[in-house]
């Protein structure tokens, strides 16, 4: 994906402290959100939202759960692929 530099663009992203987090969001919430590994194949959602307050406790209820959107979307993608 390629973003448009221009002096008249604007970044349409507004949470960029997130992104920081991303990455480890990602590695704490894996073994919680893996098929493989949730009770009878299904995830547990729950205790990766948890798990993602409890290592960024200074975050806003709004910031984690845009954090746990997008950490949901990547490992769902990357489990279909």
């Amino acid at each position: 994906m390629t973003t448009n530099t221009t002096a008249d663009s604007t970044d349409r992203r507004v949470h960029n402290h997130l992104r920081d987090c991303f990455e480890t969001a990602c590695l704490i919430t894996a073994p919680f959100l893996d098929k493989h590994q949730g009770l009878s194949g299904m995830p547990l959602k729950l205790s990766a939202l948890q798990a993602l307050r409890d290592h960024y406790p200074k975050l806003t209820q709004q910031d984690i759960a845009i954090l746990f959107s997008t950490v949901q979307n990547y490992h769902g993608v990357r489990s279909r692929t």
